[in-house]
Order: C-alpha cells, then structure tokens, then sequence
C-alpha cells in the first residue's frame, strides 16, 4: 500500500546517502542503517536524483539562463546589446528564462523527491538512499553530491568500497572484461576520495571487508553518524543474510 506523502517542505532532520557501486555489500550497510530507531534508508532509484541535479545545475548555469537573469536585474540602458530588447518581452526566444531562481527549483525538485520517492514516514527522523550509479557521470560527481548536499538537512555521505577482484568476480561484473571493470572501480574510488578529502565532516568510506571485525567496525560508523547501537543489536543486524 503506498503510504500518504508527507507535507511539501517537511523533510526530515538528517540524511544519509550510501554512495557505491555495484556488488560492494552497500545493502548490508543499508540494512544495517534501518534497525537504528528513526532511519528510513531507501534502496537504489536508478540515479533518479541525478537527473534532477542536472536540470538544477542547466538552470544555474546555462548562459541562457543565467545572462537573462543578470541582465533583468540591470536597467535597461545597461544591459547588453543582445539582450536589451528580449528580456521580459514576449518575442524573446528564451522568454521568461530571467524569472526562474535556481535556488527555488533547486529546493522544489528535492522536495518533490524526498516526498515522493524517499516517502519519509512518521516517526522517521533519518532519511536518504544507497545507489550504485553516482560514478557514472563522473565529471559532473562532485557537482551532484553538492547539490544533494545544499538540498537536505545535516547530509552525511558514506562512501562504500570493497576489494576490486572480489567485486570483479561477482555477479555481472564477471561477464565483462577484468581490465575495465577494475579500471572504472578504481575511478569510483578516486571520485569517492576526492569528494571526502574535500568534505571531511560529511564524508565516511565504508571498506566493506572491515565488516569481518564485527561490532568494534559498526561502532565506528555508528560514531561517525553520531549514533549508538547496544553490541548485540550490531550483531544480529549483521548476521543477516542477504537475500539477493
């Protein structure tokens, strides 16, 4: 049954993004995340975010957007030659382009999301995703995070990676080219690194082969979140198995 959307505006006090790619065990970190009190840790939406990240950016930065804007907020007489008898008029091509605000979208398209596709439900006070797919457009990589980042409230982003022969031998990996796959891995990895060395206080780099350590691990990440978990609750959660 789908759930009422929550309020436009009313997004949760937190978000956690689990940024990975595929085969890494980041559903284990998923699962994991949802036994703590308040967390609702939606799975993969095939990079929905991304696309929406994208039209915020056009927006923002597409010129003919952005010299519309900065020409609208001149007088007329000091606006450019081009610009001068378009903006605000009818026949401009790109008529209208000054009034839309980045920012505005920005904000509008998140909400729209987190209401729609991360459905926070009550009594949820932690929100967010895992997707495999956030190095595929890796130009536009830090972009992306800091666009979710601007958009939610108190974002931590954890980065998950696991040993590239182990991923390389696993499920669809295996059926294409060592040399490639492990290349595009090693370059998730370098985005990943990237990203944190830049945002040390947002960013935690899950090594999924740590997990064989146990709760001492969880804890730290549980540390970095700000949470705590009793020892045994650790345990159990990570002796599920995984299903798919």
């Amino acid at each position: 049954m789908i759930q009422n959307s929550p309020e436009p505006g009313d997004l949760p006090e937190a978000h956690v993004f689990i940024v990975t790619y595929g085969r890494s065990g980041s559903t284990l970190t998923q699962s994991l995340l949802n036994t703590l009190p308040g967390y609702q840790i939606r799975g993969e939406n095939g990079n929905l975010a991304w696309y929406l990240a994208r039209a915020c950016d056009l927006v923002g930065h597409h010129e003919m957007f952005a010299l519309r804007r900065r020409d609208a907020a001149l007088p007329p007489e000091r606006r450019s030659d081009y610009l001068a008898p378009l903006v605000g008029q009818p026949h401009d091509p790109w008529a209208g382009a000054e009034l839309v605000d980045p920012d505005a979208l920005r904000r509008g398209l998140m909400d729209v999301f987190s209401r729609e596709v991360l459905r926070p439900g009550p009594g949820c006070r932690v929100s967010g995703f895992k997707e495999i797919r956030f190095h595929e457009d890796p130009d536009f990589f830090a972009t992306y995070l800091d666009v979710l980042r601007d958009s939610f409230p108190r974002t931590r982003f954890l980065f998950q990676t696991r040993d590239r022969d182990a991923v390389a031998r696993s499920g669809w990996w295996a059926q294409q080219p060592r040399h490639e796959v492990i290349a595009q891995l090693r370059g998730a990895e370098d985005l990943f690194a990237d990203y944190a060395a830049a945002h040390p206080a947002e960013c935690f780099t899950i090594r999924y082969e740590r997990y064989s350590e146990g709760a001492d691990y969880v804890a730290e990440i549980l540390d970095f979140l700000g949470e705590r978990m009793e020892r045994d609750a650790i345990e159990a959660a990570l002796a599920r198995s995984l299903s798919h």
